[in-house]
């Protein structure tokens, strides 16, 4: 939201990114040892504790499992895509992607192909559960003796497997064009240095058919243990309830022109903030009198963070005037008042550029008030639907996508210079909806097009 202070943000020069021209318009296991198999499905039961929700357990950064070799038999695919040989689409569990796996042909039959992530830093004893969204569509169903299966492997140092154990199997029984839950749960065996989690597919025949999509896949330990190359959730707001939760959240009253000569008051009112149907509402509306109001929500003093991937899926306003964030500041200003301290905007979008998403960071070095500002920005219809807004933090550097695909990089230049690079403190989460100012209204307002919706599916934060 560039500076928290009234300081304009009209001394943005144009071509800068987050600045607009207001001229503009507006491999398979063959030999299986001391098997166990046992498994149970819950239908209607949501089991998930999402303690341990996978950073891309819903595939919406791409394909991410392992898989044999030389072997494409899984696919990346977004709500949209076309079920095989059918006029019908596939629509994800949540978000906008999942995991499609469908039978090797190759070799003999009948034969496997398996899929997934490895387990390492494991305990003896501890209990691991996974559990994830499963569909076979009718139109493309396994049929002919052909299933798939969650499954958790556990390994010896010499790659031998210790123990393994399945979910119910996707096959012909299984309910077709319905998102059903498949949970696996297994304790770590002695002896266990490494483990697997993943999907296995039996092919049955060359005549055998069909696919299965998985979506929303979380793994729990009651104790130790990280999934290689995936962080681990450790704050969330899925907005479930019918209320903004007040231990996650606080509301922020603020008079109008507070920053960037920008109209609206912002309000504790769940006229200006609600929790329905599953998404935080954000919704800048005029009132009887004339003014306009709105809501901002910080986490500042209940939950910040140094380091780890933060993301939000969220449907942004229309509306000339309209200006939709979310972002981080820096909870303690380690280097001083804003852009000393840093500022990290995972998202903006204004009106006056429709169809056009920005992502930057201000510090000392870079900011637009001396021209320097760092960013970059992309074409999505924001208004339409839900888009998956990230930022990847690391030491080394920021890494901003919108639905997995990489925007802009900001990297840590190694000088030690907090000018530079002051990320290395704990920042927090703000999520509002600004109308007029600087820049939301830099080609005017529209108050007849309120009142208008920032819609929020979810905020998570994986480390």
């Amino acid at each position: 939201m560039t500076p928290r202070h009234s300081t304009a943000f009209g001394l943005c020069l144009v071509g800068l990114i987050g600045c607009p021209d207001p001229s503009e318009p507006a491999d398979t296991q063959d030999d299986v040892v001391d098997v166990d198999t046992a498994g149970t499905e819950s239908e209607g039961t949501d089991v998930e504790t999402q303690s341990n929700r996978l950073a891309n357990g819903g595939f919406e950064l791409g394909a991410s499992w392992w898989r044999p070799s030389g072997v494409t038999n899984h696919d990346w695919v977004r709500t949209g895509d076309a079920i095989h040989d059918s006029a019908e689409t596939f629509v994800a569990y949540e978000g906008d992607s999942a995991q499609k796996f469908w039978g090797m042909y190759a070799g003999s039959v009948p034969n496997t192909s398996e899929h997934g992530l490895t387990l390492t830093d494991l305990t003896a004893l501890d209990t691991h559960v996974v559990t994830a969204r499963a569909l076979t569509a009718a139109d493309d169903a396994v049929l002919g003796g052909s299933e798939a299966v969650l499954f958790l492997r556990y390994l010896n140092s010499g790659g031998d497997v210790l123990s393994e154990q399945t979910s119910l199997p996707v096959d012909d029984d299984f309910p077709k064009d319905l998102w059903e839950e498949l949970r696996v749960e297994a304790q770590v065996p002695s002896g266990a240095v490494s483990g697997e989690l993943g999907l296995r597919f039996a092919l049955a025949d060359w005549n055998a058919t069909g696919s299965v999509y998985v979506d929303d896949v979380v793994w729990t330990s009651t104790g130790t243990g990280s999934v290689a190359g995936e962080r681990l959730l450790v704050w969330h707001d899925e907005f479930d309830g019918s209320t903004l939760n007040d231990d996650n959240w606080t509301r922020l009253e603020l008079p109008a022109y507070t920053f960037n000569a920008e109209m609206q008051t912002y309000t504790t009112s769940t006229n200006n903030a609600a929790v329905e149907d599953g998404h935080l509402i954000i919704t800048a509306r005029q009132e009887s009198s004339g003014s306009i109001t709105s809501a901002r929500l910080v986490t500042d003093g209940k939950a910040e963070w140094t380091y780890g991937r933060m993301e939000a899926f969220a449907q942004v306003p229309s509306g000339i005037g309209t200006w939709p964030a979310f972002w981080m500041l820096p909870s303690d200003n380690a280097y001083g008042g804003w852009p000393d301290s840093g500022e990290i905007d995972v998202l903006e979008y204004v009106g006056c550029s429709p169809n056009r998403v920005f992502q930057t960071i201000h510090t000392g070095a870079y900011n637009h008030m001396i021209g320097t500002e760092q960013g970059g920005e992309t074409e999505r219809v924001a208004t339409a639907g839900m888009h998956l807004y990230a930022v990847d933090w690391t030491a080394d550097d920021l890494v901003f996508t919108v639905d997995g695909e990489t925007v802009f990089t900001f990297a840590n230049d190694g000088t030690d210079n907090s000018d530079r690079w002051p990320f290395d403190q704990d920042f927090h989460l703000i999520l509002n909806l600004a109308f007029g100012g600087n820049w939301g209204g830099f080609c005017g307002v529209d108050t007849t097009a309120l009142p208008q919706e920032f819609r929020v599916d979810w905020v998570r934060v994986y480390q």
